[in-house]
């Protein structure tokens, strides 16, 4: 089989978090929606194709968890720390540098405050996810007048205050270092970085409730106050989830979370039933929208399903936590340098724990453990029938 090479530059999709690198007909240079710009690779003949996607890397990560503490929320509480091994599995499977704080919707009594011990859970710690197990079960000794919104916001304006100070301050330590002393402003930052609401991380608010929010002030006045937060300009940079009750009648909560649904639907953000019996799929769909790890790959042509073949290529520098479930799994990286893809998995085809492919989609998805990792290249080859070929 001949193979031929295509001059392109990248195509970047910015809402899929990655790279896609296609492997083209011969003369045929195609242009993707998300993109005018491509760069690649392998030509082919007879009807072959590869496709090679690359997840990359994410960005810093605040995630700001409210979560009720009023008389009825001990068994949510319970089910949410129980569920949340998959959601930091995700977190560290896509080297998210993040910040977990958690604080209650009683805003009167703690008024924002931060709880538990530490009270922010970072990936330095000896097990971040104990951790943060314990700072979710906040208690039920609040006010049933939940008002989560109006926490958040007060928790925001404090840490951006504070995260003001810390900036000025190095700023001043920078300002006596001599010119050209690059060690010197070196250490100012590190000396002086904000613990929460960091320059140039993304911030997750996740709102937790058996009942709807009940904060004083329009759900216009929130959702402009928490799109803003990062400052104008970035709010693209700041995402909303919510577990909240249904809307139907029949719930196990005690009211409908029509605030929260409300908010989160205009920031186009995830909204989960609190009622679910086991919170680790919506927990998981937040950490994949937080840590920026794709499970869809739409294939350049539309693909004959009975000749698709994948395999995913990881660093040999990768953690085992990093690399997604493997039906046959290779490693060459003996004498290899770090950055070398000399790891080679092949996921198995499972609708559990391995990859599908949705035929009217013509993209492929993959569940549960076999999510590819960051900075994994997955390579997808297949027929496809040339009369389906995209057009020249």
């Amino acid at each position: 089989m001949s193979r031929y090479l295509c001059r392109s530059s990248d195509v970047r999709c910015p809402w899929t978090g990655l790279t896609a690198l296609l492997v083209l007909a011969p003369m045929l240079c195609l242009s993707l929606a998300c993109g005018e710009e491509k760069r690649l690779v392998q030509l082919e003949i007879d009807g072959y194709r590869q496709d090679v996607f690359e997840q990359e890397a994410a960005s810093k990560l605040d995630l700001l968890w409210v979560i009720d503490n009023s008389g009825s929320m001990k068994p949510h509480q319970d089910r949410l720390a129980a569920g949340l091994r998959r959601f930091m599995t995700l977190l560290d499977r896509g080297l998210v540098d993040y910040r977990i704080a958690v604080i209650t919707t009683d805003a009167r009594s703690d008024r924002g405050e931060f709880q538990g011990v530490p009270a922010i859970v970072t990936p330095q710690l000896a097990d971040p996810l104990s951790a943060f197990q314990r700072n979710v079960q906040v208690g039920v000794g609040g006010t049933g007048h939940e008002e989560a919104f109006e926490s958040a916001r007060l928790a925001i304006e404090r840490e951006r205050a504070m995260a003001a100070e810390v900036l000025a301050a190095r700023e001043r330590c920078a300002e006596g270092c001599a010119s050209g002393n690059g060690a010197c402003a070196s250490a100012c930052e590190e000396s002086h970085t904000p613990i929460f609401m960091r320059p140039n991380a993304h911030l997750h608010l996740i709102f937790v409730s058996d009942e709807d929010e009940q904060s004083v002030g329009e759900l216009r006045f929130f959702q402009r106050f928490f799109e803003t937060s990062l400052g104008v300009g970035s709010e693209d940079s700041v995402r909303v989830a919510t577990l909240c009750g249904d809307l139907s009648v029949a719930t196990c909560a005690k009211a409908p979370g029509r605030r929260y649904r409300a908010l989160v639907e205009s920031m186009v953000g995830i909204t989960a039933s609190i009622c679910d019996e086991s919170f680790e799929t919506s927990l998981s769909a937040i950490a994949l929208d937080a840590a920026g790890l794709a499970r869809r790959f739409k294939l350049s042509n539309k693909a004959d399903p009975s000749t698709i073949s994948i395999e995913t290529l990881y660093r040999c520098d990768s953690e085992p936590a990093h690399i997604g479930r493997c039906q046959e799994r290779t490693d060459a990286c003996d004498g290899a340098t770090p950055s070398t893809l000399g790891i080679r998995c092949v996921p198995p085809a499972d609708a559990t724990n391995g990859w599908t492919f949705e035929p009217r989609a013509n993209a492929l998805f993959f569940n549960g453990d076999a999510l590819p990792g960051l900075r994994a290249r997955v390579v997808v080859s297949y027929h496809v029938d040339e009369s389906l070929l995209l057009p020249r």
